[in-house]
């Protein structure tokens, strides 16, 4: 390279300086390009983690693309920022002890520059084309709900027909039909089942019409399953015309509409099916609905069989039935259930493991001689069996949250918190103190109705459903026996209803407003009610008129509003001194200081509202044990004093876009807020939610409580996806070293943790040695990523180091931008380590060659590997006695991508496992003949 004396000597010294100051300039004005460049992918970026965070907020999955994309242009970002530093020692040369440009580095780092802006622009112009971040996820318990399906012969002939009539070119419809709980729902679910088993259609989607049909979230619920986002559409016509569209471009799909009642217009919903390859399976208790809504073929389900009814209640109740006695009790009782499937489940789980002859013969006598009045004809067959269920649960716990299940809307999730809201309010578990406790209590008793057959799965997370049957027999106990009553309200006339006598002196009222409802009645003629809900999945909200509750404001104890506008606060609110628990999710609010009058409130859910500021006043709640602020996009200030004040607090959930902690003292000069050592001071704080965007804004000496059972903590601003659905420790950490975990006080919480996020760390070479030398043993889900240092996962060459089993329990590792990354397990694993890791997802580990030994890989299920440049094989070596066929059964879906050095699946000798050449001299298949 020639040096600057002779390129001086050369040109001579005044077109020396002329071509100096052009090569300079060149070069400055590339580096000053190249900044502005950073700075709108910076900005980019940005308002994608905003985006992201939203759509995080609202439970939706982050598309691959984008997570791909937000790893890509962060790292082109970090790259192109350090670029003037890196190069510095090259842009000049000493001479003299003075640096002198250097002109012919300067013209390689300016086309290097020239490149690098073209790299940032292309990342912005492809942040442009993300019109959707995300999709609500698609759910799966279609093809997992397994355990309530029975094999019987007479179904089986019926399931045969369902499939055969599903590849006739001529059956666009079928119908399934028969009455409540013969279990047509059950089979449409197997149907579904072995659909997606056999790939006959693309994608299988079912909703629940139910009564009356609630079209918005009939559309919600097919939409989510093909990934359709109805972002910006309010109206259900609007929604209507985007789902057909996305329809008519399917050419094969299965919908399955459950439980129809009368005839629906497809057109109106916008699930009319236009192609020859789409078809339609629908269920209802009417033969001539579905003709009504032009089905093909029909199919009837009957009630079992003789032989089926009494295996079925056998299966349940065990052995017992075998003895003399108790058989002759027990074909009585199936023939009183009808020989109906649902009627025998619910009496045959209230009768298990009862051994007493006088239980089984009043039980008996109960199925007998039970008459209910003012029931439904279509319930009068379950009425008996399920009325005999709820009488045999063992306690009044059980019974009272069985009733209130059925307060909450057909077909509707029910979440833990919705139970524990109400059962604070209503008082009924006076022995249970905390709310640690009352959770335990709560989902303890779940249990045992799930059971029991009473509640079922909900579709996400911990959530229950009732069978439609069984929640219409529930309210008719609810509101003969507790005064509880459930109103669906579709018109301005269904208020008069709420005159009648027994609503009027009801103690618990749910109104469920339906369709395009939006004017409830002036005044509640209730003053008996303790526990009030109004429970709304509509888009807009309802207007919540002056005088609603100035009847029942002495004795409310518990509000539940859903969607409601409150602007306009009604001033009966300010009244309600018996008000423990208030909650006003998803509603319109502007000022809360009225909350601060409720002197006796315990539990305080604002979440999802539009709550702007957290006013002073709410720190007079002295007794408040609950304050939820979940997906409150527009609160920006929480003013001090108001969370430390709250000393009995239990539970504290922060909105996820609350990021204006303060920092050091409070300035009283200045409208200031919360300081997170106002969290550091709360003694009964078992369960929190935050996110603190810079780990600089802790108070000095920061601790969080090990007391702490539940949390979820986003510390500065952590770039990646954690689903927390299932879980209820996380972490979320972009930090730098591991010195930050002792000062946060993270490095215990980080031990109990079921979910584990970590970004950045530069310092952690061996994450199990490093980190948690037990070998994280509650963790079940770990995204680790750009952090430089890793070297290994787990290291187990030394097993005086790792003498626990690691990852026991991890069901979903992501590893992205590992740069170092050489193995994920070194050494011979203990055992039952990684024996429940089901997902696998592999970004940008440049240096790693394989994935995992076949003995974890083949129990996986989803595998993704992009990006890595030094891939050879995905699964490592494969030992000796191993050396035949092998299989993967549990292998579900395998993305490969961009792997430039991959030139096998697995290997088969010891040359190949030690990192022998990868090159080959003649192509291999991928997989060859070995692996199934």
């Amino acid at each position: 390279m020639e040096s600057i004396i002779e390129v001086v000597v050369g040109i001579g010294p005044r077109l020396a300086k002329c071509i100096f100051h052009i090569m300079e300039s060149h070069y400055t004005s590339k580096v000053a390009n190249l900044r502005d460049q950073v700075g709108e992918l910076n900005n980019a970026i940005r308002n994608m983690r905003d985006r992201v965070d939203e759509a995080k907020g609202n439970g939706e999955v982050i598309m691959d693309g984008v997570q791909r994309w937000l790893e890509s242009a962060t790292e082109i970002s970090r790259r192109a920022e350090d670029f003037p530093n890196v190069n510095r020692d090259r842009a000049n040369v000493s001479c003299c002890n003075v640096q002198i440009p250097n002109l012919v580095s300067r013209r390689k780092l300016s086309r290097e520059a020239k490149q690098m802006v073209e790299d940032l622009q292309r990342e912005i112009q492809a942040a442009q084309g993300f019109n959707v971040v995300a999709a609500r996820p698609a759910l799966q318990t279609v093809i997992a709900m397994r355990g309530d399906y029975e094999d019987f012969g007479s179904r089986k002939t019926i399931l045969e027909d369902i499939m055969k009539a599903l590849q006739d070119r001529n059956v666009s419809r079928i119908g399934i039909y028969g009455i409540g709980g013969i279990g047509k729902t059950t089979l449409a679910k197997e149907v579904a089942r072995q659909v997606e088993k056999a790939k006959l259609f693309t994608e299988v989607a079912i909703t629940t019409v139910s009564r009356p049909p609630d079209f918005s979230r009939m559309q919600r619920e097919i939409a989510e399953k093909i990934g359709l986002d109805f972002r910006g559409l309010e109206s259900i016509p609007a929604r209507a015309d985007r789902l057909q569209r996305r329809l008519k471009e399917e050419k094969s799909i299965l919908i399955i509409l459950d439980d129809i009642w009368e005839k629906l217009d497809l057109i109106e919903v916008g699930i009319h099916l236009e192609n020859e390859g789409c078809k339609m399976l629908m269920t209802s208790r009417d033969r001539d609905v579905l003709g009504f809504m032009g089905t093909n073929q029909n199919i009837r389900v009957d009630d079992l069989q003789d032989d089926e009814a009494m295996n079925l209640f056998k299966k349940i109740v065990g052995d017992i039935v075998e003895k003399t006695d108790f058989m002759r009790l027990a074909t009585d009782v199936v023939r009183e259930c009808g020989r109906l499937p649902l009627a025998i489940t619910t009496v045959a789980y209230a009768l298990k493991s009862r051994d007493d002859l006088s239980v089984w013969t009043d039980a008996l006598m109960q199925l007998q001689n039970s008459a209910p009045t003012n029931i439904d004809v279509a319930l009068k067959n379950f009425y008996p069996s399920i009325k005999l269920s709820y009488e045999f649960l063992r306690s009044a716990e059980e019974k009272s949250l069985l009733l209130l299940c059925s307060l909450f809307g057909e077909d509707r999730d029910i979440t833990v918190e919705d139970l524990i809201m109400c059962s604070v309010g209503l008082d009924l578990f006076p022995n249970v103190h905390t709310l640690a406790h009352l959770r335990i209590r709560v989902k303890s008793l779940i249990v045992r109705l799930k059971a029991c057959c009473l509640l079922l799965d909900g579709d996400r997370g911990d959530g229950v459903k009732m069978h439609d049957v069984i929640r219409d027999v529930a309210l008719s106990i609810a509101s003969g026996e507790g005064g509880m009553h459930s109103v669906v309200l579709k018109k301005k006339e269904d208020c008069r209803n709420l005159k009648m006598k027994k609503l009027k002196d009801s103690k618990v009222l749910s109104l469920l407003p339906y369709s395009n409802f939006d004017q409830l009645p002036e005044r509640l003629e209730c003053s008996e009610l303790e526990l009030f809900l109004l429970l709304s999945d509509q888009r807009k909200c309802i207007p919540i008129p002056n005088h609603l509750l100035d009847e029942s404001k002495d004795r409310l104890r518990s509000l539940f509003f859903e969607q409601a506008n409150l602007v306009s606060v009604p001033p009966s609110f300010h009244s309600l001194q018996n008000l423990q628990t208030l909650r006003l999710r998803g509603c319109v609010l502007e000022d809360v200081n009225f909350i601060g009058d409720l002197k006796n409130l315990q539990i305080l859910d604002l979440s999802v509202s539009t709550i702007k500021q957290l006013p002073i006043k709410v720190g007079n709640l002295s007794r408040l044990q609950l304050l939820n602020l979940k997906g409150c996009r527009d609160l920006k200030l929480i003013e001090p004093k108001v969370i430390s004040n709250l000393i009995q607090l239990e539970e504290l959930y922060i909105s996820e876009y609350f990021d204006k902690w303060e920092v050091g003292e409070v300035d009283v000069s200045r409208k200031s807020n919360v300081n997170l050592a106002e969290i550091e001071n709360l003694p009964q704080l078992t369960s929190v939610s935050l996110r603190v965007p810079d780990a600089k804004t802790f108070p000095k000496d920061f601790k969080f409580s090990e007391k702490l059972e539940r949390y979820r903590i986003l510390i500065g601003d952590p770039l990646g996806y954690l689903d927390s659905t299932g879980i209820s420790r996380s972490l979320l950490l972009n930090l730098h070293e591991r010195s930050q975990l002792t000062a946060l006080g993270l490095e215990s919480l980080m031990k109990r943790s079921e979910g584990l996020l970590l970004d950045g760390l530069i310092d952690v070479k061996n994450v199990v040695y490093d980190l948690d030398r037990e070998g994280f043993c509650d963790l079940k889900r770990l995204h680790l990523r750009h952090s430089d240092g890793v070297q290994y996962i787990v290291d187990c060459v030394d097993q005086q180091i790792h003498p626990h089993k690691a990852f026991p329990v991890l069901e979903i590792l992501r590893l992205s931008g590992l740069r170092n990354l050489e193995r994920i397990c070194h050494g011979k694993l203990p055992e039952d380590s990684f024996k429940n890791l089901r997902q696998v997802t592999v970004w940008r580990c440049d240096k790693l060659k394989n994935v995992f030994p076949l003995s974890i890989f083949k129990r996986l299920h989803s595998v993704d590997v992009s990006d890595c440049e030094m891939m050879e094989e995905i699964v490592g070596h494969v030992r000796s006695e191993d050396d035949g066929a092998v299989e993967f059964p549990e292998l579900r879906s395998l993305h490969l991508r961009n792997l430039p050095k991959m030139v096998r699946f697995m290997s088969w000798s010891e040359a190949e496992a030690a990192g022998g050449s990868s090159s080959v001299e003649s192509p291999e298949p991928l997989f060859g003949e070995k692996v199934i």
